[in-house]
């Protein structure tokens, strides 16, 4: 087996690779960077990410037993899985029991984990990432590199030729836009006939039993409506308190993953999908939805520095700024869950094989500056390198004189001065030193050359003594005032303000708005429509086709016009209460999603939004939608339509 050292010493070597790799994480750390610039109380959010975490490990039973209480009452069929083995068997007993043959899979780390993909091929079961970037890592028979982004160290021609192999595009496509076109043809049969829809889950919420998976593609709620079985493959740790708490981690989550206000597709599923009246008259039998709860070792990560590294929401932050996963890639890491974060959960989950990992890390601090729920990933990888060598697991990485060097000014100068006078020689002891050899790896790590000058010494000799630092005018932390209508958190919004607000951030997210004065125009002779929403055009005189129920009359349809029951200011999204659809798959296969809002229900933010779901009663099924579908996963070229409409055009009535 190589070491963590020995993989990066090979990545190293592909220098187009890590240019290619460290622009790309650079991008996204710069827009996450924008987006939160506009968030007043970005801070306070993460502050209350983090203590809404802590409230659940400190109690963690109760509330694992109060979700599984809950969902159970809503007729989720709950699973408790005590090691990835036992998820497997749960997994395959559900389809085994379903004859399932073929499974719609959604982006899930957990499941990754578990390996249960590989496991249901071993049991004649066909599993397919539907997801675009794990469809790209899956087809070329490898695991994920980034928590988000799976296929970020991919090229577009290498997916290119990859898709021309498979026979999905043209020999030398390299575009974008047409490759994405050219996975979603080939992905949308299988949503049609999968017997099975498999997905994460980013929240468990305790209070209401309730599943939250965010996404942008649309593929997850694609593979959890068309198929009559859903099962979930959930670790423990996704668990929150409250409904209301969703509104803190979803404005600290999709931010920090891939710069959004808001994901596309932010779906709370509360027990199964119900069954329309033409299938219960057809005498099909109820939906169902599983939830397989897994351990596999998170319950023994108290009071290791492991323990609060279970409070992460899987965004990928971390891996973005970290100058090492930067040129390392993910692969390195030879470990599901890669990066700083990978690196703090690793000696604890990764069976005693992963205790290198911890070294992986310049402890620069980067990763908790970014991380939205504050954990200390660097405090813990030097708690994890303390204790390791405490342990005996792994060789202390210091020469046994340097801790005194560090220890002594005196000393330092002299062994600096030392090793200054021995630089010409320097490569003899390097090539006669084991230590030395490890360190660089074959040649690929370089002793830098030491400054004739230290910068003590020189800092000296510029400021005479004293310290020239100045302040800048202007400098500091921004201030946003009330009135800002780019600030989220803004309190006393006005009605046009408000109006303003929810278009600029639709149009950010790729959305359009219409007119009701010219609704004619949103919604023509061609569309259809659900039944709610053609009750509110045939007021105004505007008469459409009802639209279909069954999935395969549905896949197609230019235009289809449903309503929604909120708008979200500060978000550009849309609530959906799905009973209010003839079938979830309304939603979802039209190229054209038309949403009809009334004008008066609209809220500043999720906290609003939030107030008023938990006030209503909670559907089996709800999303705040926000802007189409979309994907950047091909060299983070942003396209529209990766699985769901290519269109969202939300008209207020």
């Amino acid at each position: 087996m190589t070491t963590f050292a020995q993989r990066i010493a090979a990545v190293l070597r592909r220098e187009d690779f890590v240019e290619r790799h460290v622009a790309a994480l650079r991008y996204k750390a710069g827009h996450r960077n924008t987006t939160i610039e506009s968030i007043a109380d970005w801070e306070q959010r993460r502050e209350t990410a983090r203590a809404l975490k802590q409230e659940v490990r400190d109690d963690h039973e109760r509330f694992v037993d109060s979700w599984t209480r809950a969902a159970r009452e809503a007729g989720t069929i709950v699973h408790e899985a005590s090691t990835a083995a036992d998820a497997c068997g749960i997994v395959l007993e559900i389809a085994k029991r379903h004859g399932a043959e073929s499974i719609a899979k959604s982006k899930s780390m957990t499941t990754e984990e578990c390996e249960l993909n590989q496991f249901l091929a071993r049991h004649g079961i066909t599993v397919t990432d539907t997801d675009l970037g794990e469809r790209i890592v899956q087809l070329f028979g490898e695991p994920p590199s980034h928590l988000v982004m799976p296929a970020i160290h991919r090229s577009r021609k290498e997916i290119g030729d990859l898709f021309a192999r498979e026979g999905m595009c043209d020999p030398g496509e390299e575009d974008p836009t047409r490759l994405t076109m050219a996975a979603r043809r080939a992905l949308r049969t299988l949503f049609l006939t999968a017997d099975l829809g498999m997905t994460g889950g980013n929240f468990l919420v305790a209070e209401t039993g309730t599943l939250v998976v965010i996404e942008n593609e649309a593929n997850s709620l694609l593979g959890t409506s068309l198929p009559d079985v859903h099962i979930a493959v959930v670790g423990i740790e996704k668990i929150i308190p409250r409904l209301a708490d969703l509104a803190t981690f979803l404005t600290v989550l999709a931010p920090s993953s891939t710069g959004q206000r808001l994901t596309t597709y932010a779906t709370h599923y509360t027990g199964p999908q119900p069954r329309t009246q033409a299938e219960i008259a057809r005498g099909l039998g109820p939906r169902e939805l599983h939830v397989v709860l897994l351990d596999n070792g998170r319950r023994q990560l108290r009071g290791t520095p492991a323990e609060e590294g279970l409070a992460c929401i899987r965004c990928g932050a971390c891996l973005n700024v970290c100058p090492v996963y930067r040129r390392a890639g993910g692969h390195a890491y030879d470990w599901t869950y890669m990066g700083p974060i990978g690196a703090v959960l690793a000696p604890a989950l990764g069976g005693g094989t992963r205790d290198d990992l911890p070294k992986a890390s310049s402890l620069c601090g980067a990763c908790n500056d970014v991380c939205p729920v504050k954990i200390d990933i660097s405090g813990h990888l030097h708690e994890w390198r303390r204790e390791l060598v405490a342990r005996g697991r792994v060789r202390h990485g210091l020469p046994p004189m340097l801790p005194s060097l560090l220890a002594h000014k005196r000393l330092w100068r002299v062994g600096i001065g030392t090793a200054k006078a021995l630089g010409p020689v320097s490569g003899f002891f390097a090539k006669h030193s084991a230590a030395l050899q490890r360190w660089q790896v074959g040649g690929e790590r370089q002793l830098p050359e030491l400054p004739s000058q230290s910068f003590t010494r020189w800092f000296r000799s510029r400021a005479g003594g004293e310290s020239t630092l100045r302040l800048e005018r202007g400098s500091g932390p921004r201030t946003v005032t009330r009135d800002d209508p780019t600030t989220e958190r803004a309190p006393g919004y006005s009605a046009e303000l408000l109006e303003q607000l929810f278009e600029q951030r639709l149009i950010e997210a790729g959305g359009e708005t219409g007119s009701s004065d010219r609704l004619v125009e949103a919604v023509p002779d061609r569309a259809v429509a659900t039944e709610p929403a053609a009750r509110l055009l045939a007021a105004r005189d505007i008469h459409r086709s009802m639209a279909p129920i069954d999935k395969h009359e549905l896949d197609g349809i230019d235009v289809l016009v449903a309503t929604a029951r909120m708008r979200i200011g500060q978000k550009g999204a849309c609530w959906v209460d799905f009973s209010d659809l003839g079938s979830r798959a309304q939603l979802l296969l039209a190229e054209t999603l038309v949403l009809l809002v009334p004008r008066e229900a609209i809220v500043a933010d999720l906290d609003e939004a939030y107030a008023r779901i938990a006030g209503e009663s909670l559907p089996s099924c709800g999303a705040f939608v926000t802007g189409p579908s979309k994907t950047a996963d091909i060299e983070q070229t942003l396209v529209f339509g990766a699985h769901g409409p290519r269109r969202l055009v939300v008209v207020p009535v």
